[in-house]
This record gives structure tokens, sequence and C-alpha cells, in this order.
């Protein structure tokens, strides 16, 4: 009974993961394109299904839209047609980055606001050049490392119904009349990405611009630049640096009218080189939006609460973020809301990334689709261009030194599966949500027509696990290993009915269609015996500090350990159903390590549900926070920073204690 309560809970839960942060708008994505649905060598088989239309309203507008503010404006500012002339509300502006120079984190301070009629309004701008109000001294030149900006936030209602809150930038010049023209803009960054000490040499600094422009980089002493084309997209790698040295630098994008922007100028530390001890770090998990409005829904982000972290972990001094997964409300049709939720993601988290590198991993919410008959979700195919796999890869900036997939069929392991070391911590990503399939009709697999259910690892990816592992293990620059991903390795909260556990169910497993015959083949490990693979391997390592997972909204931590009851298959299948029902210790775990479940970046809290697995975790909590790690010459140990006052909620002194 309690199994079948269960499953219907884990019913419920896909179904308001879909609907969650969505506007009041009747509105249906577009059926699946026949074309697409036809097998041409697809490794699923949809040829039964026909193509449905669930109901997954679109972003109110779109990114073009959110960017469409005229090149020529009067004395007051610039406009912005957001091409619907339904659309209603107010936008609010302020100077950005507010202060520049004075803060070392970037951020927005609202300050002037004017309405929204029929889908237009007025930037204003001019308020910012009053002596009350000009914050960032324009009337002075302002402050010479930043092109004079505004950050901009749209309050959208259609009719009597709230459509959403929107925001970015556009930067400007102020001409002899008084009137203000529009510059090309950076719309997003510049980030600091693939820092390391794989090659702590090197690093690699990207951006966009809303026009084509050229890319510069001012680093140092030096310039590195790409004037020979103009692009939207600018990746830009910095080399011949010293390890752990500071530097300077700032971006410069011209457009081919010869207009320029100019990014505000800041500070970074390159990377350690390997074997370093004193690192500090920070994991979390899970912002997408929640209940509360304002804030708390922003373009399918929990901003308030993503926010305030990324500010924290700066203020921490964490040296990188690495965040399991569920950035955004996702569970999309639309390639285009996607990259749109995606792009307000990094938005969020830009005070931080333009010093310090960000990490991020798949979830179940980065979760692109077709969609049949309103009850089968698939990955996304062309799997090349359109899978999730594929558009997480086009828009984060990871490593990409994952495995190949063993079917050349299916999507990329590329930036979604992939490992850095980072002075003597070696960070591994797991991918637990890979080529994600989803039936809400047949809950005891959810792979029904091909793919893989959530928690789900193939043996391609497990292969590589155990050789990272392995190879760790060999490498005396590195001390302390830490797996990262999405799904709970041992779920308490909200999602005993899936993650890498399925209340305890062997049958659940993927599926492939075999290209020959045309069947669909299951593969031959189910999801326990995957489960304990992994752990097999982890447990093998005597430098795997933790895994940490996502997935459940709030924090636990577990032991697991020779003597934790997690149930071995298929000893424990007494029936011989493929379900456990008896949930014994497993004598083969050889190192102890810590299961560290953290998904408090914002989306709504669950409790947890004492009784409901055969484990109890040392500590559960609730509340939104993060996990500071810090490696020290001869310990590592964490806190759980949570409340709205990020106090230590939970701490341990040395992770590795547990080995001894």
């Amino acid at each position: 009974m309690i199994k079948k309560l269960l499953t219907l809970s884990f019913l419920f839960f896909f179904c308001t993961a879909i609907y969650s942060g969505c506007n009041t708008q009747d509105s249906f994505a577009d059926p699946v394109d026949e074309q697409q649905s036809e097998q041409t060598g697809l490794p699923v088989d949809v040829s039964t299904l026909e193509a449905g239309n669930p109901f997954y309203p679109p972003m109110t507008i779109s990114y073009s839209d959110l960017h469409n503010i005229n090149a020529t404006g009067d004395d007051k500012g610039l406009s912005i047609d957001l091409s619907n002339t339904e659309l209603w509300g107010t936008v609010h502006t302020g100077p950005y980055p507010f202060e520049a120079g004075d803060s070392d984190f970037d951020y927005i301070n609202y300050r002037a606001s004017e309405s929204i009629v029929g889908g237009t309004a007025n930037l204003p701008i001019s308020t910012f050049y009053n002596a009350l109000y000009d914050a960032n001294s324009w009337n002075m030149g302002g402050q010479s490392t930043v092109s004079p900006t505004i950050a901009y936030r749209l309050e959208l209602f259609s009719g009597t119904s709230q459509k959403g809150m929107f925001g970015s930038f556009v930067s400007f010049k102020k001409d002899n009349n008084g009137n203000f023209t529009k510059l090309p803009t950076i719309i997003e960054g510049p980030f600091v990405t693939l820092k390391c000490s794989d090659n702590p040499t090197t690093m690699t600094i990207v951006w966009r611009t809303d026009e084509p422009c050229t890319s510069q980089v001012f680093f140092g002493q030096r310039r590195f630049e790409q004037l020979t084309s103009y692009v939207n997209e600018h990746s830009i790698k910095i080399d011949n640096l010293v390890p752990d040295t500071p530097y300077e630098y700032h971006v410069v994008s011209e457009a081919e009218d010869g207009r320029q922007v100019r990014s505000n100028q800041y500070t970074v530390q390159t990377a350690p080189e390997k074997g370093k001890d004193n690192i500090k770090f920070v994991y979390t998990s899970d912002s997408y939006s929640t209940s509360g409005g304002g804030e708390s829904s922003y373009i399918g982000c929990n901003m308030e609460i993503l926010r305030d972290i990324a500010a924290n972990a700066y203020r921490d001094n964490a040296e990188f973020i690495i965040f399991g997964g569920d950035l955004i409300d996702g569970f999309s049709t639309s390639k285009e809301d996607m990259i749109f939720q995606y792009r307000a993601w990094k938005q969020i988290m830009s005070g931080f990334w333009n010093t310090r590198p960000v990490y991020p991993g798949m979830g179940n919410h980065e979760f692109l689709m077709n969609s049949f008959q309103g009850y089968m979700t698939l990955d996304k195919w062309p799997y090349e261009t359109d899978s999730s796999e594929a558009v997480f890869a086009q828009e984060f900036f990871n490593p990409s030194n994952g495995p190949a997939p063993s079917d050349s069929r299916r999507p990329t392991y590329d930036e979604n599966v992939y490992s850095f070391q980072y002075g003597s911590v070696l960070v591994m990503s797991v991918n637990t949500d890979y080529w994600q399939s989803t039936s809400f009709l047949s809950m005891n697999n959810s792979a029904d027509y091909g793919g893989c259910p959530m928690g789900y690892i193939m043996k391609d990816q497990l292969t590589w696990i155990e050789q990272t592992l392995d190879s760790a293990e060999n490498d005396s620059t590195i001390k302390y290993v830490f797996i990262f991903t999405h799904s709970p390795v041992l779920p308490y909260m909200k999602h005993v009915a899936d993650g890498l556990w399925w209340n305890g169910n062997n049958n659940i497993r993927a599926k492939t269609r075999n290209s020959d015959t045309g069947t669909l083949e299951e593969s031959t490990l189910g999801m326990i015996e995957v489960r304990d693979r992994f752990l097999l391997a982890v447990t093998e390592s005597t430098k795997v500090a933790a895994i940490f997972s996502s997935h459940e909204h709030g924090y636990h931590r577990t032991l697991i350990s020779k003597y934790t009851p997690i149930g071995v298959y298929p000893d424990d299948d007494t029936n011989d159903d493929g379900i456990l029902d008896q949930y014994s210790t497993n004598p083969n775990f050889k190192n102890a390590t810590w299961h560290i479940m953290c998904g408090g970046a914002g989306s709504g809290f669950n409790a947890e549900d004492e009784g409901a697995t055969p484990w109890r975790p040392q500590r559960v909590t609730s509340h939104t926070g993060y996990v500071l790690i810090e490696a020290s010459e001869d310990k590592i140990g964490i806190k759980f920073l949570g409340g709205i006052s990020r106090q230590v909620l939970d701490e341990l002194d040395d992770l590795m204690a547990v080995k001894q």
C-alpha cells in the first residue's frame, strides 16, 4: 500500500513539475513535427504514439523582444517595443553595475520607473544624471572602466493577468543635445570559465552582446582579441598565466559602425597548481521558480534565493560553485524558451561568475522534450542540436572530458558529464538525468518507448566513473574527490519513488531501440544494480569525501557504509519479483562515504518522509541554503549555511574521519 501511495505521489510530482512556474495563460506547445517522429535510426520507438500538445505555456515575450530597444531615443531615455500591444505594466531602471568600482560584486539597484502601455515603454535614463541620483558619477564622466549602462526590469500584465517579470541591460551615450542613443550592450557576462588546476596557466573569458561585435579582452598587461569577425557570442582563451596569481581584466566589443562597449574592471585569481591545499568552494542546487510571486518566479528561476546564495558564496571566499541541476523550470518543448531561462539563470549568477567559475550539472528540469499524447515525453531530437544535453552544452562552459556514448545514436555527454581538478580536490559531474524519458501512465518504468528513467546511469558513464576514480586513487596530487549529481542516491524527502531508489524496484531500467530489429531492448542492469555498482566504485576509493546530490528541496546528510541498511539485490528480493522486500547492509562497501543532499537554491521546500526508507539521515532540514566546503592541509570539512541568516545549521569538521 505504501509503495502504491508513493507511486501516486510520484505521478503527482511529474504533473505539478510540468506546470510549476507557469503563467495563467491558455497556450499550447506545437505538436511534434511528423517528420521528426519518423524512425530514422533513433534509439527510441514512437511508431505507436501520436504527437501531443500538453499545456506548456511559452514565455510571455521572447529573448529578442526583451532586447528590442530603439537605436535612438530622446532626452528622457530609450524606448523598448515588446511586439505585443496587449501588454502593460511597469518598467524599472537603475545604473549598472551600481557604483561600479566600489563593490567587487556587480549588482542592480533600481530607482526610476515608467509605465508600459500597448507593449511599449520609455526606459528612463535622465533621472540618473540628476545630482541626487547620479550614483555612478555620469555627470563627471562616469567610472572610467565602464560604458554607461542601465539595468531594466519589466513587470508585465495582459488584461487582468500577471505575465511575469523580465530584465536585461542596455548601454548608451548622451549626445551634445542631451539625447540618448543606444550602444552595443553586454547582455551576458563577462564570465570566467574553465579555470582549474588541470591547466592553471589558462582560462577562458566569455560574454554575449546584443549586436554582432568584435571581441577583445584586456588581461593584465596584455590584449587578447578577435577582430576579424563580428559575433554575438564571444569566447577568448587567456594563456601564459602564472598560477595562483591575481590579474585585472575587462572586455571591449565594437560594432561594425565603430560604436563600442566596455565592461567593468574585474580582478580574477588564477587557479592553483595541482595538489595545493586550502581550497574553498560551494555546492547547492534546485533554483527553479516557486510560489510567492515577485523575484521567486523570474524567467523560470527563483532569483531571490539564487542571487542571495551567489552573493554569500562570494563573501565566503568560495573559489568556485558547483550546482547540481534543476537550474530552471524547464520541462519545455520549446528550445527558445529553454535558452531564455538558461540565460536568466546566468544573469542572476553573474555577480559571482564575473571573477570565479560556476560549474552546473543537469537535473530533470533541464528537460527539452518531444511530447506524445499528453502523457509520454522523450528527449528532443535531432539529438545533435536539440536534445536537452546539446542545448545545455551550447549555453554553458563546462569541461569536455566526459565519455563518448557507447551508442552513437544517443545524445552527447559533452559538458554534462565531466571532471576537473582544483588544487588537491577532484570534482566529478555525474548525469543521473541523461536521455530522460517520462511516462505518466506507466510509473513502473518511465522508459516504455526508449530512454532512461530518472536516476539511471548507463554503462558507458558507469565505466567512466570507475576509471576516473581509479586514476584519482593513483594520483598523488589528489587528496579528496567529490562527486555531484542531481538524483539522490539515498532519497529521504519527496523523491523516494525515484532517484536511484524507486522504492527498491530493480525492474526500473533504460530501454534502447535495436536499429536492426526495431524492437526495444532493456538494459541488463536494473536501477538497484546501477546504484550498487556506482556505490561500490565510490566506496572502493579511499579519497571520495562525499557524494553531493539534489532533487529534494532541503538538506540531509547520510553516511554510506557497510552498516547502512540500503538493501542488496538479488539477496533482498525474497519473492523474486525484482523489488527489494528486506534491507540488508552491504559488506562490500569498504570505505564509508557521506551522501549529502542539498537542494536549497529556492525551489519549493520539501519535508522529510520518515519511515519511507530503511535508512535515516544524521541531519535533516528543509531550509534553503548551500554547502561550504573547506579543504586544509590535513582535513576537509563542510558547513551547511541555511535559513535567511545563512547560519551554520550543520557542520562536519573532517569528512574523511569516517574512513579511519
